[in-house]
């Protein structure tokens, strides 16, 4: 499901290779033009049961062939009618919220027949059944009682909730609906009422021994389910006809697709064939390029993009294309580590980063500075806390204040920390990619001017990942990803989420601040919550779990020849809904 990225991801820098400069073959693919869109994926997919994988390229894949009950503008991120309706909101007595919708009723599955409310209780009971593999989803529907059908309308439904929850309108949106006939056909969960499964405590009862539900997630967790093509049905405009295993992924448009004559982004359907070309090696991206051999690039490396929107060869078929993303990049740093228990200590470690200079060197017109953990892009942003600036002076009075003296003359400065002296040393872990490790080195460098000692550790991402979330570092490259929506910075920023209960792995702890995420966290009028969003970044900057670096700008590769829309929404353009641009007048 999309709203994967809400929970807090670690974003794996991809490993930028030379690109090469072999000379364009000039023998394009053979392809009519906007039949078939041929795109370039930098992973394989893990497989195309949406719940069961929180893997961005697993998603630009499945949302082809799956659909949600609501959609997201491109341009407004605001939530649309896709198989439901946008919601009715209802104020129940006992302080809940009742969330009516009605399905399309053109909607159908690929057998003909309707997607019915049964359909969305089923796929709910799948995602709430504790033995299927969904669990990074789980949380965001605990908000959910029960699901009333309408007696006298099989495609009418109420979600109720025993709360209000700020997110609940986009996660029950983002709710994928599978066809019951197609992924429980012997009906193994029809019998198991979906209040019980709502219910932690009566869920897992039931999960124990042989029951049902042991049943039905043996046979949905089941990888085949996700990968061969006649078992991965949605009612989505594509369907899955191959999958080489390392190569690539070829789709082709349902001749029964109930939308077929619909024009909106999220449920158009133009292309006839969609081809996903898995292609790991960045030089072996840049030479599909110049042979015209790939219609699309996304994810493409910094590095990569700066190169080659350079080529004048390629200038004449490709549009090279940035759009604000929603991610950002830090040096986090874990406050469990008694070196930076201290935020004196902290924000003298912000001082010796120039950010301004990173992002001009490094990134020029590719990123922009961020102060705290909430986008540029979100109203809420709180614009009056300025850049925490390069002074290196006050990085050292900082640290004086902290405790930190050079007690011996070696150049770095130390302090007795829990009955022994320890010098302020430590290793920075950073990604093998050319942009994490020139900020790393810049921070080490300007780190050793006011006595401080960083050592720069090169790590494979996968390897990464592990010491950040097992909390076995001092201080990391990191990023982050985000979705449009309202933040609930519960996962991350809560006492309660260090790992491995969740991933505040920067062990940031303020009383004051898990005070505000829960008071967020419920409540729905953005004009009550717009001052609590401001106070929490306030908290954050004056702590600095992280020293707050950049919003890279998303970076798209699309064949002139076809009419696309850039969004900020990943992966930044709806293949579905790409088209033959309109020719030129003459």
């Amino acid at each position: 499901m999309k709203w994967h990225l809400l929970s807090i991801v670690i974003v794996l820098s991809t490993i930028a290779s030379c690109s090469g400069g072999a000379e364009p073959s000039g023998q394009a693919l053979s392809s009519s033009v906007g039949q078939e869109v041929r795109i370039v994926l930098k992973a394989e997919p893990v497989g195309l049961n949406p719940i069961l994988s929180v893997q961005s390229i697993s998603r630009y894949v499945g949302e082809q062939i799956f659909q949600t009950l609501n959609a997201q503008d491109p341009k407004t991120f605001e939530l649309q009618p896709l198989l439901a309706s946008l919601p009715e909101i209802e104020t129940l007595a006992d302080g809940g919220l009742s969330y009516r919708y009605r399905i399309d009723s053109t909607a159908r599955w690929p057998n003909g027949e309707p997607v019915l409310a049964s359909d969305v209780v089923f796929s709910l009971k799948a995602l709430l059944n504790p033995l299927v593999e969904a669990g990074p989803y789980r949380p965001y529907y605990s908000m959910i009682r029960d699901v009333e059908v309408a007696a006298d309308d099989p495609r009418a439904f109420a979600v109720v909730t025993r709360e209000p929850y700020l997110l609940a309108a986009q996660a029950i949106g983002d709710l994928y609906v599978y066809p019951e006939y197609a992924y429980d056909p012997k009906g193994l969960l029809r019998g198991v009422p979906l209040v019980e499964l709502t219910d932690v405590a009566v869920a897992a009862r039931l999960a124990e021994g042989d029951g049902p539900l042991k049943r039905f997630a043996d046979h949905f967790n089941d990888p085949a389910l996700a990968y061969e093509p006649d078992r991965i049905v949605g009612s989505g405009p594509y369907r899955l006809v191959s999958w080489e295993a390392g190569e690539r992924l070829r789709l082709e448009k349902r001749p029964e697709y109930w939308a077929d004559d619909r024009t909106e982004p999220w449920l158009a359907a133009y292309p006839k064939a969609l081809t996903f070309h898995v292609i790991l090696d960045n030089t072996t991206t840049a030479n599909a390029l110049r042979d015209r051999l790939v219609d699309v690039v996304v994810d493409m490396p910094i590095e990569q993009f700066q190169e080659l929107r350079e080529e004048q060869y390629l200038q004449e078929f490709f549009e090279f294309v940035t759009v604000p993303s929603f991610k950002y990049y830090s040096i986090l740093l874990n406050q469990a580590d008694p070196l930076l228990a201290d935020s004196l200590t902290r924000r003298a470690l912000a001082h010796v980063v120039n950010v301004d200079q990173i992002i001009d060197q490094l990134l020029p017109g590719l990123a922009e500075r961020v102060i705290g953990p909430v986008l540029p892009l979100k109203d809420y942003y709180h614009r009056d806390l300025p850049g925490i600036p390069y002074d290196e002076e006050r990085a050292r009075e900082l640290l004086q204040q902290a405790g930190w003296r050079d007690t011996n003359g070696n150049g770095v400065v130390d302090q007795v920390i829990e009955g022994e002296r320890r010098e302020l040393s430590f290793d920075l872990l950073s990604f093998p990619s050319p942009t994490s490790e020139a900020v790393s080195i810049q921070v080490a460098q300007s780190a050793a001017r006011v006595g401080i000692e960083i050592h720069v550790i090169k790590q494979e991402p996968r390897a990464l990942l592990r010491e950040v979330s097992t909390g076995n570092f001092t201080a990391s490259f990191y990023g982050q990803g985000f979705e449009p929506t309202p933040d609930d910075f519960s996962q991350v920023w809560s006492s309660t989420s260090v790992p491995p209960s969740g991933t505040n792995r920067a062990n940031f702890r303020n009383a004051e601040a898990d005070r505000l995420i829960d008071r967020i966290a419920h409540t729905i009028d953005p004009r009550e919550r717009d001052p609590l969003y401001r106070r929490f970044q306030e908290i954050i900057y004056a702590n600095q779990p992280m020293i707050f670096l950049y919003s890279p700008f998303d970076r798209l590769v699309v064949a002139n020849h076809l009419e696309y829309l850039a969004t900020s929404l990943a992966p930044n353009v709806r293949f579905n809904a790409l088209r033959p641009a309109p020719a030129d007048p003459l």
